[in-house]
């Protein structure tokens, strides 16, 4: 028994869509705050939830597992994942729910753009050089050491919401006002997406590397290839970090040199590409996990294109009233 949640978003779908490509036989109940979202209409059983940021939530996933006796709880949605983070210990206690989730002492590295780029500095990866949008003194020094272009992006966003390319004073100017931003250098290069699963006991037991193409902020053309040197860097990160399960980092090569600007640690979008093309880390998961099973080391995949594209699905007006709401009506 599977819950996901956050079905609405392109991760939650791509968490179903692994699912459906596995060999498991599972039932899945699928959960989203807005009734009208694509994944509640694919799954076994739908539910509207709270919003994670409601003190409701975590009592509502407690609920949830009790009643549909959930087994293991799914999600790639940043907030979702740090309140789970913070209850896993007690949903697993009270209901044997495991939650694939990292510490919240992890999340907190991946979730803020700033810690981020401290924590690759201190542990002497590559890394984006930067200044804290507030910090007048780092930002005129970055300014002087590696001039324009330069990024400017909040410390806790996600994907390319509020990412300002910064050419002139007056912009540098205009991001430096804003709290909550941190600046970069202008990394010109190719980005790379790569996936790395770690298991139980700490071993990081596969990567897969794509070259991508990005549109508002989502991979849209994705080709898989070998490139040694970002896969070694990318791992190298991953080992130091020993996440639970999934960890999604991203790189551009920027002067022949893989400089990671971001990591998620969570399953990511990318995810039913990689699970397609055999690196299905949503299986892998349950299967370590939960299931308590050993797990191989992932197949080496070098080759492989993915292309996305709109789709739509089309319901019956009274199709929600299959939907409990968050208060759990019968």
């Amino acid at each position: 028994m599977v819950l996901v949640l956050g079905v609405g978003g392109n991760i939650g779908q791509g968490i179903l869509k692994a699912l459906n490509q596995s060999k498991l036989q599972c039932r899945v109940i699928g959960a989203d705050n807005i009734p009208l979202s694509f994944g509640l209409y694919t799954v076994d059983r739908a539910y509207v939830s709270p919003n994670a940021e409601e003190d409701s939530f975590p009592d509502w996933v407690l609920n949830i597992c009790k009643k549909e006796g959930v087994e293991v709880v799914l999600s790639g949605v940043e907030s979702v994942l740090t309140s789970l983070s913070e209850h896993a210990y007690e949903i697993h206690k009270k209901t044997g729910a495991v939650c694939i989730v990292s510490p919240s002492a992890l999340l907190s590295i991946s979730n803020d753009k700033l810690s981020t780029c401290r924590w690759l500095k201190d542990h002497e990866f590559n890394f984006p050089h930067y200044a804290p949008s507030e910090d007048i003194e780092a930002v005129e020094k970055l300014v002087k050491e590696y001039g324009y272009p330069l990024i400017g992006k909040p410390r806790l966003g996600k994907g390319s919401h509020g990412l300002i390319r910064i050419d002139t004073q007056p912009d540098l100017t205009w991001v430096s006002s804003k709290k909550g931003y941190i600046i970069e250098e202008y990394l010109n290069g190719p980005e790379y997406t790569v996936g790395c699963f770690c298991d139980r006991d700490g071993y990081i037991r596969g990567s897969i590397v794509m070259l991508r193409e990005l549109k508002q902020g989502t991979t849209y053309r994705a080709e898989v290839g070998e490139f040694p040197e970002v896969r070694e860097e990318a791992t190298r990160i991953a080992w130091a970090l020993q996440p639970m399960g999934p960890c999604n980092i991203q790189m551009i090569v920027s002067n022949e040199k893989p400089t990671c600007f971001e990591i998620n640690m969570r399953f990511s979008g990318t995810t039913p590409i990689r699970a397609r093309l055999g690196f299905n880390e949503v299986e892998a998961a349950i299967r370590n996990y939960v299931l308590n099973e050993s797990i191989e080391d992932f197949p080496l995949i070098k080759h492989g294109i993915a292309l996305r594209y709109w789709n739509e699905m089309y319901i019956d007006s009274q199709s929600n009233i299959l939907i409990e709401d968050y208060g759990m009506k019968q």
